[in-house]
């Protein structure tokens, strides 16, 4: 809250005491017009009308007493005026002149082009012009020079050298733009000639193909010495190129002379490592290369190249910082040798003074008594009219334009009695108004925002839903493509047993009609046991050919539900079963894509492990993303591994009341600990290419934290991998999804 000080306040209170002490005392009726004009109260206008009167009245007493005391000096003075302030003056010039040339130095050296410098130079002319003619007029005036002219010529051909500086260095300038942009240009046609080049070579080495319709070269062709060492040339020049691009593009940029020259050496090492492998690519691309990179080294090393232009500009910038240096120095002597100047012509001033002050004495005394009465009826009109005035006023001005910018907690005050206190009256009520529209539009905008960015956030929130329903979808659809085989080995099992009980049973049964009929046309008696052997036969038979027919039911139902959107509802899961199955699904699945992949499954599943609660497809997903995993780690292993070897992958189950533990263990590669944290972030995958999403393990440990489990990982590099499930016997879980 903006408050006066309170000697302010008092000081209104004695005004209106005193006004209305005034009226009341006035003779006849003067005092009751008084009041009528003045509407009862002491306003700004009647402040006013006083302070002006007793300032008017002042202000012509003091300018007859200054026009008496100026007419008195004015007669010892005119010698100083006449001859010591040019003198002054020219010196003051002198100084200023110089300064201005100092200041000018630093605005040649940022100009940004030759067009802004020979601007900077027409004006620096004309201040170099402007100093010599000052110092002229100094040497004139004083009738001494104190070497004050030839240290001006100094600074006026210091600043000359400067602008020849940077001139020149504009030139170098010019010419590096132009050969950075050969430099970038020579790049992107080395880059991509290099990379298409590498690419067609790890294409043929692979594929033994030249072109698509080519017949494919023999391995030893692909691995011939010439066509490793072709490859191996171009990746050292795709190398020392890089490098050698990347340095010669640091030079336009380097500031120092030395880190420039130790830059040249890397550069003449880089292109050392180029001639080295050129020789290793074939002709013609040797030839293409080879042209490339000696306009690259051209560019950099010739006489007008890069390194010389880049050193010579350097140099100019470091004789330019010697020359403002310079500059400085010489402007300080000049202003000593100026100052020396000034200081004879103040002495012959000091003289002409003093024969003015017993002029200036006559009139002192009296003039004095005059001041001490202004000066007293000023403070009293100051401290009767004008402090208070001015500090309801000030006081008011700070409370509007605190207002102005927006802090309407501002109390306003409300004092005395006249057009300030109307003012201030009005402006409380403004405030108290503006305030309570100023909360309307708070709570309405507020509003307004929450709701935009409510829309905004649901709006992206469903964008990402949809992409990562997208994402998932095509994960699951990936998954069950590689299980294709997987699938066909499973279901082609059960139906073979189907077909030979189906078989066996069509026997059986031609049996049991051969003994009826032979019965029948004997007329005797059919052989009970034999019937019954055979009707035993039959009934297990059919046995296993519904329990076969159900194992491939069950195959094919896991699968569309693999393949579904809704995950499904809750339901008894045997562990020991849907792990040995998709277990056996994920070793087909990669023997179908892999003739020479195998691996030892091997099972150590507790009988009473027994069920657990939980959605069947989300666990056969995390069971069969886990040892495909483990497979992939084995098979990868296989290949770089001696003899001796034997993929293994274990599959364990333990009993732990409550709960499950299911352990899934490989002998493969094992997982570095650099990465073992990271397995289960979304999108993280060490597979190349498009074998993998990165959401297997993400999306497994998702499922299993949702079943209320856990899933834990421990791996030796080299040695094993082995993921531990915990699942609950009851999850109290009725709907479980792979996005959750």
């Amino acid at each position: 809250m903006t408050t006066a000080p309170p000697p302010a306040k008092q000081g209104d209170d004695r005004i209106y005491r005193t006004f209305e002490w005034v009226l009341a005392r006035l003779p006849g009726g003067l005092g009751e017009r008084a009041r009528q004009a003045t509407g009862g109260r002491f306003g700004i206008g009647s402040q006013i009308v006083v302070g002006l009167g007793g300032g008017v009245l002042l202000t012509i007493s003091a300018i007859l007493l200054a026009l008496m005391l100026m007419s008195v000096v004015q007669r010892g003075q005119s010698a100083v005026t006449d001859e010591q302030i040019p003198a002054l003056f020219a010196g003051y010039q002198v100084t200023k002149y110089s300064e201005a040339l100092v200041r000018a130095s630093p605005q040649l050296l940022t100009a940004a082009d030759p067009a802004a410098l020979e601007q900077v130079r027409g004006a620096v002319l004309l201040e170099q012009d402007s100093l010599e003619l000052w110092v002229r007029q100094v040497a004139t005036r004083s009738g001494e020079d104190e070497g004050v002219e030839g240290l001006a010529t100094d600074l006026v051909a210091s600043i000359n050298q400067v602008y020849e500086s940077v001139r020149n260095r504009m030139t170098y300038q010019a010419r590096l733009a132009e050969m950075q942009s050969t430099v970038d240009a020579t790049g992107l046609s080395l880059q991509p000639m290099l990379e298409e080049a590498i690419d067609d070579q790890y294409f043929f080495i692979h594929t033994g193909l030249r072109e698509m319709d080519d017949v494919p070269a023999p391995a030893s062709r692909r691995q011939a010495l010439d066509e490793t060492d072709h490859l191996f040339g171009l990746l050292s020049l795709e190398a020392s190129g890089s490098q050698a691009t990347t340095l010669i593009g640091q030079a336009f940029t380097e500031t120092d002379a030395q880190l420039l020259l130790a830059n040249r050496e890397r550069v003449a090492t880089a292109l050392r490592g180029v001639e080295a492998a050129l020789p290793q690519v074939r002709a013609p691309m040797r030839e293409a290369l080879a042209v490339q990179f000696n306009v690259l080294g051209e560019l950099y090393e010739g006489p007008t190249g890069i390194f010389e232009t880049r050193h010579r500009e350097l140099e100019e910038i470091g004789r330019a910082e010697e020359l403002l240096e310079r500059n400085r120095q010489t402007t300080a002597e000049l202003d000593v040798g100026v100052q020396a100047l000034m200081e004879r012509v103040q002495d012959t001033a000091r003289e002409a003074a003093n024969r003015s002050e017993l002029l200036v004495q006559l009139g002192f005394w009296f003039l004095l008594v005059v001041i001490l009465f202004t000066v007293g009826a000023a403070r009293v009109a100051w401290k009767t009219f004008g402090r208070p005035l001015i500090v309801r006023l000030s006081s008011l001005f700070e409370t509007t334009r605190r207002m102005s910018e927006g802090d309407l907690e501002a109390q306003v005050r409300v004092e005395g009695n006249d057009e300030v206190t109307d003012m201030a009256g009005a402006l409380e009520v403004f405030r108290q108004h503006a305030l309570e529209v100023q909360r309307l539009n708070l709570v309405e905008k507020l509003a307004k925002e929450v709701q935009a960015k409510n829309d905004a956030l649901e709006e992206t929130l469903e964008r990402l839903r949809r992409t990562q329903q997208q994402v998932v979808m095509q994960e699951k659809l990936a998954s069950l493509g590689a299980l294709t085989a997987g699938i066909a080995h499973e279901i082609r099992n059960p139906l073979n047993f189907v077909n030979n009980f189906a078989v066996l049973s069509r026997e059986l049964i031609e049996e049991l009609k051969e003994e009826v009929a032979e019965t029948a046309e004997e007329g005797g008696k059919l052989d009970r046991e034999l019937v019954d052997e055979i009707l035993d036969d039959l009934d297990m038979n059919v046995s296993k050919v519904r329990e076969h027919g159900g194992r491939a039911d069950r195959i094919v139902e896991g699968m569309l539900a693999h393949s579904r959107d809704d995950a499904g509802g809750a339901e008894a899961i045997d562990v020991n079963q849907v792990l040995d199955e998709y277990a056996k699904l994920a070793y087909h699945g990669l023997r179908g894509t892999d003739s020479d992949f195998n691996v030892t499954l091997e099972r150590e599943f507790d009988e009473n492990a027994g069920t657990v609660t939980g959605i069947a497809r989300d666990l056969t997903r995390v069971f069969l993303n886990i040892v495909t995993n483990a497979c992939h780690a084995t098979a990868a292993r296989a290949e770089e591994a001696e003899d001796g070897y034997s993929p293994t992958v274990l599959l364990r189950t333990e009993d732990r009341g409550d709960h499950v533990i299911v352990t899934i263990r490989d002998n493969g590669t094992g997982i570095p600990d650099s990465i073992i944290q990271k397995i289960f972030e979304p999108f993280f995958t060490t597979k190349s290419g498009t074998q993998g999403t990165g959401l297997g393990l993400s999306i497994s440990r998702d499922i299993i934290v949702g079943h209320g489990g856990d899933l834990e990982v421990e791996s030796e590099p080299g040695e094993f991998t082995e993921f531990r499930i915990k699942l609950l016997r009851e999850s109290n879980i009725a709907e479980v999804t792979a996005t959750s």
